[in-house]
């Protein structure tokens, strides 16, 4: 942060409390040191405290969820608010004494960071009541993506336990189809399906809306993987229960992914950025809002080189006298961000026709398939902050 301010109050955030450490840059005094509630009154009296020794800056280490209170009535006071990132804090507890681990000590060393190297402390990006419900619908489908996952996995896991055949007949996520899902959650596995009998599953499944001849005729497959066996496994009754259980709630997780994605395509409808963004091609709606949804406003990063070091796309340089000189991959950056942007220049090549050439020289030039990938974001990344610098689509470039 470039200004300059006359506190420096660094906030180590908790869930119930926070601790607050407040310092004078000009001489270094310790002015204020306590324990805060997380309450709109604690916080307010002592952000009203520090005030009194001029115009305070207030920094955190974990700029999420748990400070959002704090932000919110530091907005409401005109009170300034940065973060300083993991890494530069992990470094800054490491010199100041890495065998110390309190709430005052993080504090204390979160303002005396911001007091004497104030380049460390980030500005918090303001984001729109738009872009505020975006990023939480984004957070909260990534959850509802691991919760799929691990359901998945443990339906494939019940019904190989039972019958292998069945497991195979419905491996990968071929088990999440609203078919699978509805028979295994009603009927359990092959000993509930064979004690039904397939003329009832039948007519159960013709009253069911959107289950037509395809879907009788894969049931008429499941039927013949069931019937390759003829033995009961131990405990298979109880197993059956639980794929019932298992299967039901993949269902109520995966209608979840469903109305947040109408949710999220209702919102980037709204959003003149997300228009600009998706005339890119190879950047769908998921990659669109993730990007949205993780930088904010544009505006908030001078250049390009910016936007991509904080991607993780910009390169890593190592220099030192004449013996070591050398570019490598970035590994840090944000992650998610980094992540839907590489396969998202994945998905541009075979849509693309100059990404495709791009990636084929990079190719030729003997680079691998990762580091094509990688240098491709980069340079679609570049795009995207001009679109949305100028407020421009894209325009295929012709010859």
């Amino acid at each position: 942060m470039e200004r300059t301010y006359s506190v420096c109050c660094g906030v180590d955030v908790g869930k119930s409390s926070h601790h607050f450490a407040a310092i004078i840059p000009a001489t270094g005094e310790l002015v204020f040191d306590g324990k805060v509630e997380q309450s709109e009154s604690g916080i307010r009296d002592a952000l009203l405290s520090v005030s009194l020794f001029g115009s305070p800056v207030v920094v955190v280490d974990q700029p999420g969820n748990m400070a959002a209170l704090l932000f919110a009535v530091c907005d409401d006071m005109g009170i300034a608010k940065g973060f300083i990132t993991p890494r530069a804090m992990s470094k800054a507890i490491e010199m100041y004494g890495g065998d110390i681990k309190t709430d005052a000590h993080n504090a204390l060393v979160i303002a005396e960071v911001s007091s004497s190297l104030p380049k460390l402390v980030k500005p918090v990006s303001e984001k729109s009541a738009l872009y505020l419900r975006l990023s939480a619908l984004m957070s909260y489908d990534r959850e509802l993506t691991l919760e799929s996952t691990r359901a998945t996995n443990r339906l494939h896991d019940l019904l190989l336990s039972v019958s292998p055949a069945l497991e195979t007949h419905l491996e990968g996520k071929r088990v999440q189809s609203n078919f699978s899902l509805m028979v295994l959650s009603r009927y359990g596995g092959p000993a509930g399906l064979k004690k039904a009998g397939r003329g009832n599953v039948r007519r159960w499944l013709r009253s069911r809306k959107g289950m037509g001849e395809a879907a009788l005729r894969r049931l008429d497959d499941l039927f013949e993987a069931i019937g390759r066996q003829s033995v009961t496994i131990a405990g298979s009754e109880y197993v059956e229960e639980l794929i019932k259980q298992e299967a039901s709630f993949l269902l109520t997780v995966l209608a979840s992914r469903k109305k947040v994605a109408e949710s999220r395509d209702e919102l980037l409808s709204q959003m003149p950025e997300a228009r600009l963004l998706m005339s890119l091609p190879g950047l769908g709606a998921v990659t669109c809002a993730t990007f949205l949804a993780e930088v904010g406003d544009i505006s908030r990063f001078p250049n390009a080189s910016k936007l991509a070091s904080y991607a993780g796309l910009a390169p890593k340089v190592r220099q030192s006298g004449k013996t070591i000189h050398s570019v490598t991959k970035p590994r840090g950056g944000n992650r998610r961000l980094k992540r839907v942007l590489v396969l998202s220049a994945g998905k541009s090549v075979q849509f693309c026709e100059e990404s495709r050439a791009y990636y084929e020289r990079k190719r030729s030039e003997g680079h691998s398939y990762g580091s094509c990938m990688m240098a491709l974001a980069r340079r679609r990344l570049n795009v995207m902050y001009a679109m949305l610098r100028d407020g421009t689509a894209y325009e295929k470039q012709n010859g």
